[in-house]
């Protein structure tokens, strides 16, 4: 899993010490095509990789993974107003910022937590391709256990183009359309906003990025525990 993945890089010794050997065996088996698919890890096992546990998704995920214009955008709107100090990563101070203006002030260990997640090359920091591929990984995994800690801070702040802190329905359709098409537009958006999208006085309810984060997470938490039951009930049946 990439969890595991992460946490032996965590325990690897410094880029100093001796360590080609094992970068050298991850990539065994890796063609120069596989090796240049989008989102691919150098040095990272292919059934670590974040493309997926096995070679037979790679077609869905490679389909899965294709950023729309329109998100592209506006994650580069949102990497562009969380970077601060314009050095084109982000740190957990920047983060850090960003959620107190969200009124979502969160310990600096989380933060760091977040970005270990995320953090492929090990600096601590968050560049551009690591942001676009934390995206990339997030839209694709249909299981809910990749981790979504900072995908979810930046999901909400695609919604809000203005950065006002405050979303509303009609700020999130464009994105969620394109990402869900118009069969899933009407579920997303109940599961961002509830039943009760409007106000007594008609006008359309803004939620917080407290209240996104505790809808997001309630959904993703029957997410995962009905994939735990469906895969319980398949190794019963074997």
């Amino acid at each position: 899993s990439r969890r595991a993945r992460k946490a032996c890089q965590a325990s690897r010794a410094p880029p100093c010490c001796p360590g080609a050997g094992k970068a050298a065996a991850a990539m065994a088996g890796v063609t120069e095509e596989m090796a240049k698919l989008p989102g691919f890890r150098r040095a990272v096992p292919l059934k670590n990789n974040h493309r997926g546990a096995t070679l037979e998704n790679s077609d869905y995920l490679a389909i899965k993974e294709n950023v729309q214009p329109v998100e592209l955008d506006c994650l580069k709107r949102v990497f562009k107003w969380l970077d601060q100090k314009k050095d084109e990563k982000l740190c957990w101070q920047e983060i850090s910022e960003a959620l107190v203006k969200l009124g979502h002030k969160t310990p600096r260990e989380q933060i760091e937590l977040w970005i270990w997640e995320v953090d492929d090359d090990l600096d601590n920091m968050v560049g551009w391709e690591e942001f676009l591929t934390m995206y990339q990984r997030c839209i694709s995994d249909p299981t809910g256990l990749e981790p979504r800690n900072l995908f979810l801070l930046v999901q909400f702040l695609m919604y809000d183009k203005d950065f006002t802190y405050r979303i509303s329905v009609e700020q999130t359709l464009q994105i969620l359309f394109v990402r869900h098409g118009r069969g899933e537009l009407d579920d997303e958006i109940y599961q961002i906003f509830g039943d009760q999208q409007k106000g007594l006085d008609g006008q359309e309810l803004k939620i917080t990025f407290s209240q996104f984060l505790y809808r997001a997470n309630e959904r993703l938490t029957k997410l995962r525990w009905t994939k735990k039951e469906v895969t319980n009930v398949s190794k019963k049946g074997k």
